[in-house]
């Protein structure tokens, strides 16, 4: 299954370097503070590629990132790359909290974007060990992203996760999946 890359987006400090360093052991750097990684980080894994992008900074809205984003995702389709994955990683508690702010989080126009690029998404939500009333939680932020809850009849698409934990077999296992899929789906299966 060559030229399938694997992207990772999300707002900064959300923890997907730490999630990338957990899924496949990489060598990546994070950090406390938002802004580790500043340039989009490929990482070749035998059959796919990885890539590690910049989160959504407090300096650079949406607008910039989308920027980014397109650039991957539609210049390595003028690459003739086939398919692309695209891995959303939230902060849970960050995303509630702004949400009782009374703010539209970047992460939902973020959601929204991937969707309207024909991108289905995977939505790694984070951070799990630190929000209270996990079940309720995930319930609202699917609801936010604007799917109908309960979070659990989206479970091939939403996964919650705690990268500082180690609990991310589910999305590992969700990942492989939607690359074996994509793997049938261009006749390599």
């Amino acid at each position: 299954m060559k030229d399938v890359e694997v992207f990772f987006v999300g707002r900064a400090n959300a923890g997907k370097s730490a999630v990338l360093k957990e899924l496949f052991g990489l060598k990546t750097r994070v950090g406390r503070r938002p802004g580790v990684t500043r340039a989009p980080v490929r990482y070749q894994l035998g059959s796919f590629t990885v890539i590690d992008l910049p989160g959504i900074g407090f300096r650079r809205g949406l607008n910039g990132y989308r920027r980014v984003l397109r650039d991957v995702i539609d210049g390595e389709r003028h690459k003739l790359r086939p398919l692309s994955l695209g891995v959303q990683v939230i902060d849970g508690k960050s995303f509630l909290e702004i949400t009782e702010r009374h703010f539209k989080p970047l992460d939902v126009d973020l959601f929204e974007y991937l969707l309207d690029s024909e991108i289905d998404p995977i939505v790694a939500i984070n951070k799990m060990d630190k929000i209270e009333e996990p079940e309720a939680s995930l319930d609202k932020i699917v609801s936010l992203l604007g799917m109908l809850p309960p979070y659990k009849q989206w479970a091939d698409r939403v996964v919650p996760i705690s990268a500082k934990k180690h609990d991310v077999a589910q999305l590992k296992w969700l990942i492989s999946h939607r690359l074996q899929g994509m793997k049938n789906k261009i006749g390599g299966g």
